[in-house]
């Protein structure tokens, strides 16, 4: 009996042995459990912040440096990284990377001289500064260039020995864990992110590594998205000043044109883009004549805006007093050909219409031939007069080939001045409008009026090109005697 007292003693205190070993073993995951619920708990709180942060910076003008500090921060606050950057390529041909947001201590990844290491580490600031300076060429061995080369993501969790990674002198600057992902979208190769070295000397693990994966996919979403709303910025801005100069050239053009007791005279302009190359005005050259100009600037857009206004302003300032066209359009000729680029010129046809003696007096500088219709309008032919385009050359060969017309115009004579945005407007086969369906516009509409005539002229372009777009700006004037 004394024995068995004594076993089972032994066995109690066995058994209770057991249980606390149980009990303190449970108590312990317990814990582990609650440190790593603890620890989800703050990465899921980074997270969230991180998310909220990022739709805050998604505003109308997104500041990019922010954006990518909020990436970066949340990146090394996930893994508890000592440092971390974000390189970016520099530009579509991918040629090299730079740094773009440095934060904390992030060891340079390519060799540094010792002196500059030395003062690397005594201000963050130093540090920050010639990692941003030093851009990484993309055939270089940096990790960091490796990663953006081939797309794959890296992580190192102990990097002793690790030639890929240069070595330094001050421990601060040496590589223990590293982990360095690219930034992609679809198809699109934007940079790396990269951070090194976690807090405590501790090692990163997979978890560290797959949230960093995490944050580097939606950082990529993230810089896409901006690179759009900035460009979406940038097209807001330029439409809104393609605008303002369409407003501006608008008012360069007549309000209207004038008034005549024996004449009637209308101008149409639609340019192909915001602004136009095409140019036409009305000149009062002296009480008895009026000077007419239709001219087109080679090339589209806002160059040609801009010549077209300095070639008005040069016009207007050499026309007033002077009956000859042709010397009016060697004068603007001379002035304007040294400040025109060399691919640039500008055919011109100018007017000079004599109310008293019901004449025309005209020179051509290499544009379309005007029509003249006549009998009735029975007969439609082109006036044609010598001469070069202004701006080709500077006055020797221009002022020797450029010569006058002169004509009397008769009741019902009409003239119609245009562009070639008129005659190569093109149908959807590729058939040009072309002088002849010019001329039966002008028969058969040219009884009702110049300002019929000239918007039934436009109509029948349009309906000709078969809802093409506009390729070229339009722009006629039509001149009638009652």
């Amino acid at each position: 009996m004394e024995a068995f007292a004594w076993m089972s003693a032994f066995a109690g205190v066995g058994t209770a042995l057991v249980l606390y070993w149980l009990l303190d073993r449970a108590s312990r995951r317990e814990d582990e459990l609650h440190g790593l619920i603890d620890s989800q708990q703050q990465e899921k709180k980074v997270i969230f912040e991180f998310l909220h942060d990022l739709g805050e910076a998604f505003t109308e003008h997104i500041d990019k440096p922010y954006l990518l500090n909020i990436i970066l921060r949340c990146a090394m606050r996930v893994c508890e990284a000592r440092g971390g950057a974000v390189y970016l390529w520099n530009n579509s041909q991918r040629t090299e990377l730079k740094a773009v947001q440095v934060n904390g201590i992030f060891p340079p990844p390519f060799p540094v001289d010792e002196t500059i290491a030395d003062k690397l580490v005594t201000r963050h600031e130093y540090l920050e500064s010639f990692i941003r300076g030093e851009p990484i060429p993309k055939n270089s061995n940096s990790v960091v260039a490796q990663v953006a080369q081939s797309g794959r993501s890296l992580v190192v969790y102990n990097a002793e020995g690790d030639n890929r990674f240069p070595v330094f002198k001050d421990e601060s600057l040496r590589v223990v864990s590293y982990i360095a992902v690219p930034l992609h979208y679809r198809d699109e190769k934007l940079g790396v992110m990269a951070v090194a070295n976690r807090e405590g000397g501790k090692q990163f693990s997979a978890s560290d590594f797959d949230v960093v994966k995490s944050v580097a996919d939606t950082a990529a979403y993230a810089l896409h998205s901006a690179q759009v709303y900035s460009q979406l910025a940038e097209k807001k801005k330029i439409d809104h000043d393609l605008q303002v100069a369409r407003e501006i050239q608008r008012i360069l053009l007549p309000a209207s044109a004038p008034k005549l007791e024996n004449f009637e005279i209308c101008a149409i302009n639609l340019p192909a883009q915001h602004v136009s190359g095409d140019y036409y005005d009305f000149i009062q050259v002296d009480p008895t004549k009026i000077g007419i100009v239709i001219a087109d600037v080679s090339g589209k857009g806002i160059p040609a805006s801009l010549i077209m206004a300095m070639c008005r302003s040069v016009l207007r300032s050499k026309a007033v007093g002077c009956p000859s066209p042709a010397q009016v359009l060697s004068a603007v000729n001379r002035q304007l050909q040294p400040d025109i680029r060399e691919d640039m010129f500008i055919t011109m046809v100018y007017i000079i219409l004599d109310t008293a003696t019901k004449q025309v007096r005209m020179a051509r500088a290499g544009h379309e031939a005007p029509l003249i219709c006549t009998n009735n309008f029975e007969l439609v032919q082109p006036i044609s007069a010598p001469g070069m385009a202004l701006g080709i050359d500077s006055g020797e060969v221009f002022d020797e080939v450029i010569q006058e017309v002169v004509i009397a115009m008769q009741p019902k004579d009409t003239i119609i001045v245009y562009t070639d945005g008129i005659n190569e407007a093109m149908d959807a086969h590729g058939e040009e409008f072309g002088r002849e369906h010019l001329k039966t516009a002008l028969k058969t509409a040219g009884q009702k009026g110049v300002e019929f005539l000239a918007r039934n002229i436009v109509e029948r372009v349009q309906r000709f090109s078969s809802g093409q777009p506009q390729n070229d700006d339009i722009t006629l004037a039509a001149i009638q005697r009652l």
